[in-house]
């Protein structure tokens, strides 16, 4: 029986594709599991520590290795295929997880522990992540990405459990990347040059396409200066608004709140064209609102100020990949993504 998405919009259309519909599924849930960690972690620290400097080096010490892995994930992910490395990229990365997650249902975790399994984990993203979106196209038509793209923040936002959480999801994610049966897109065959050669192709295919060097300056300075946010939410309840969990949640409640709101707006409106004016407006406002939430000590401006900066910034994030998925050949998908 036909699956009837008429009434959704830009989201219909891309549900259309079963191959999405299950991948769909994996990453509902694997997003509910990342905030779950991310937020996890991001208390476990301030529990442990109550130092806001060491709360940035742990954030740091988890996307960093994202920065130096990803390109080489991309070339393997180019060259061996991009389901393939999601599958193996999503395993490794739940078990690093699980042993996480273990470790502090434990009370055996320590800032060393700690340390150690962050740069795991992002190493671990950092190759699954390009595999995972350079799936997308094969899934569900071009004209339909960026509503592939966004609805997975529709299950955004919702310590030892949420981390628990993130292990479960990846193994999930897996799952369903693996029951996806498609003819994948034939790769050329080509006498290879080596990883920092073809490392270089992906930087080279960027900066010979002007669309692609702009879209990339913006994700890299919001990536370097916006992104870290939601890990540091755990140090503003605590030492700005003087709370707890409790305080967290809320914030992360609100942030949630935006990324929903952003989530619908992109998925429903399933087009590319507008899009680019539509994510500079959000990288621009967006950035003041974090900045108005950053300079405030009411909680309740602070709800209201997270909110409004997370729909924007978010906005402005996968708008950013809609296009650059539509702008990228299929053969350099994954070194692309990864840089």
């Amino acid at each position: 029986m036909a699956f009837n998405t008429a009434m959704l919009g830009g989201i219909g259309r891309a549900l259309a594709s079963p191959h999405y519909r299950l991948y769909a599924c994996g990453h509902i849930a694997n997003v509910f599991g990342w905030w779950g960690n991310r937020l996890g972690i991001g208390w476990l620290t301030w529990d442990l520590t109550e130092s806001a400097g060491l709360l940035g080096v742990v954030v740091f010490a988890g996307m960093i290795p994202v920065t130096l892995v990803a390109p080489f994930a991309g070339v393997l992910a180019d060259r061996y295929g991009h389901r393939r490395m999601a599958i193996i990229a999503g395993l490794a990365s739940g078990t690093v997880t699980l042993t996480m997650a273990l470790l502090t249902l434990s009370g055996d975790i320590t800032v060393p522990l700690l340390l150690l399994l962050s740069v795991l984990q992002g190493v671990g993203f950092g190759t699954e992540f390009p595999a995972r979106q350079a799936l997308i196209p094969q899934l569900t038509d071009r004209d339909n990405l960026p509503a592939a793209l966004a609805w997975y923040l529709i299950a955004a936002h919702g310590t030892g459990a949420s981390i628990m959480l993130f292990a479960v999801t990846n193994y999930w994610m897996a799952l369903m990347i693996f029951l996806i049966r498609f003819r994948p897109a034939p790769r050329e065959d080509k006498i290879r040059n080596g990883f920092l050669d073809e490392i270089m192709e992906g930087f080279r295919y960027i900066a010979a396409t002007p669309a692609l060097r702009l879209l990339f300056a913006i994700n890299f300075t919001m990536g370097i200066l916006l992104r870290p946010y939601t890990e540091l939410l755990a140090g503003f309840a605590d030492d700005v608004y003087g709370g707890g969990p409790e305080e967290l949640a809320a914030l992360t409640a609100a942030a949630g709140f935006g990324a929903l709101a952003s989530g619908l707006f992109l998925a429903f409106r399933g087009r590319t064209r507008g899009l680019a004016n539509i994510m500079l407006a959000g990288a621009v406002t967006g950035s003041i609102g974090l900045a108005l939430f950053a300079m405030q000590t009411s909680l309740i401006v602070g709800l209201v100020a997270i909110c409004v900066a997370s729909l924007l910034l978010l906005t402005c994030h996968v708008g950013a990949y809609s296009l650059i998925q539509n702008a990228t050949d299929q053969a350099m998908r994954g070194r692309v993504i990864s840089c």
